[in-house]
């Protein structure tokens, strides 16, 4: 299988850290799991690494109305270890003037105050959106059946609107929009996190199916997003789908969810799969809340090759570098056994 990567991200290693009620978590989201991914697929020589490609600036831009926000913002700061985080968000009625190039306006454009942006934070994520868009164009040209973008910053919490959660660019949703030309797009997010920004992408749009399969909102991050009666809307109803799943979740209930959603995708007729692949469903992983064991994604890597479509993989999240390779080897080799 063919292994996409662009270059070492090292230039955009922020340090965060949030509270959620009395404990406290460090995020390690660093170049160490890229380095971790890389390590575990390296050994085996049924993983071939090639770098992405470069592509136009507007096919993320046009996605991304914060895109220069991003790259601006980073511009402004005065070394490469500089962090910038949004600190205030204006709710209804605040006097909204188009001074975006202003990095204190960036709460119009982001979630949260924890996703900060460096001087090299647009050059990373860019190189992100383009390792996932070298993966769609293999599978476009009928070059691969299956391809693994290794993408950093994540990108399924950043949508049509604003950005958040860590994510910059929408990884996926860039890619899906490469390939609807070709026919239709299933998108499947396994991530412990519902991608809540890949679904407004395409909440409305009919010829892309979004599923995801994630901790209940109602206690787990993204909260506002991924409850089972979201199902797209006007002409796109019926095609979005949630499975909102309980803490403690184990493989039986988990591959339960990913026949429902195999199944739909069936009817669907999608042309393509694109997969968010988080691996913070680990038992081990420090912010995720399912008891998914290291052996255990092979099987679901074997659910998903089952549909026997052209797939993109795209790594999102995975907390614990020490079990990450590990997990996302044994993925993909369920996929391609």
């Amino acid at each position: 299988m063919k292994v996409i990567e662009k270059y070492n991200d090292s230039l955009h290693n922020p340090y965060w850290k949030f509270q959620l009620g009395p404990e406290a978590y460090e995020v390690k989201d660093t170049p160490l799991r890229v380095e971790a991914i890389k390590k575990a697929l390296r050994a085996d020589q049924r993983f071939q690494f090639i770098t992405a490609d470069p592509f136009p600036e507007r096919l993320i831009s046009r996605l991304h109305p914060y895109h220069d926000y991003i790259r601006k913002t980073g511009l402004s700061l005065q070394n490469d270890k500089e962090e910038f985080y949004p600190d205030l968000f204006p709710g209804e009625g605040a006097h909204l003037r188009k001074k975006v190039d202003n990095p204190l306006w960036g709460g119009i454009w982001c979630t949260d105050a924890v996703t900060p942006i460096m001087r090299k934070t647009y050059e990373v994520a860019r190189a992100s959106a383009e390792t996932a868009l070298t993966g769609a164009a293999l599978l476009r040209e009928g070059r691969e059946k299956a391809v693994y973008a290794l993408c950093r910053p994540s990108g399924h919490h950043a949508g049509p609107r604003v950005f958040g959660g860590y994510c910059y660019f929408n990884n996926v949703a860039t890619a899906a929009e490469y390939l609807l030309p070709e026919g239709r797009v299933a998108i499947v997010d396994i991530d412990y996190h519902h991608g809540n920004g890949t679904q407004e992408f395409f909440d409305e749009i009919k010829s892309v199916f979004t599923a995801s399969i994630h901790g209940d909102p109602d206690n787990e991050y993204p909260y506002f997003w991924g409850y089972a009666e979201e199902i797209g809307k006007g002409q796109a109803e019926g095609t979005n789908h949630n499975e909102p799943l309980p803490k403690g979740t184990q493989l039986a209930q988990y591959s339960e969810a990913v026949d429902r959603i195999l199944d739909m995708i069936r009817g669907f007729d999608a042309a393509y799969l694109i997969i968010s692949a988080g691996f913070d469903t680990h038992e081990a992983d420090p912010i995720g809340g399912f008891k998914l064991r290291t052996e255990e994604y092979t099987a679901i890597g074997k659910q998903f090759r089952s549909l026997g479509i052209p797939t993109l993989i795209c790594q999102e999240g995975g907390y614990n570098i020490d079990v990450l390779g590990a997990c996302v080897k044994n993925f993909l080799l369920g996929f391609m056994d």
